[in-house]
């Protein structure tokens, strides 16, 4: 289903690492999904980096985890992985289909996209 979804993004900048690894660019942002096994009870992890994140900072830490598990990141969460702050959407893939596989890729393109460049002139960083 993701490979097929890939297919059929037409032009953009698409690849694939592995049997259960893919990417994606939209706009600024570069969408990484991943199945976690191949197995029945597999999930689905899209994720987005955002921007590098060596040092933590409390306040950004505080504001980004008060924005999880709002409406206005519908489903999707902030996290840190490699020293980034990430948006990511984690989900079984039982009963996963075409149009939500849509739905999530395009909410963590249009979500990280938007909070990377807000967070970055609200935090001066």
């Amino acid at each position: 289903m993701i490979t097929d979804f890939l297919h059929n993004c037409g032009d953009v900048e698409k690849g694939f690492v592995g049997n259960s690894e893919w990417w994606i660019v939209s706009g600024s942002v570069k969408v990484q999904i991943f199945l976690t096994n191949l197995e029945e009870n597999a999930e689905l992890v899209v994720a987005a980096n955002l921007f590098q994140y060596p040092v933590q900072k409390a306040e950004i830490n505080e504001y980004v985890l008060k924005l999880n598990g709002t409406l206005k990141l519908k489903g999707v969460s902030f996290g840190i992985r490699n020293q980034h702050l990430i948006l990511s959407y984690i989900r079984p893939v039982q009963e996963l289909d075409p149009e939500e596989l849509e739905w999530i890729i395009a909410s963590i393109a249009v979500i990280a996209d938007e909070y990377d460049d807000f967070l970055i002139e609200k935090f001066n960083l």
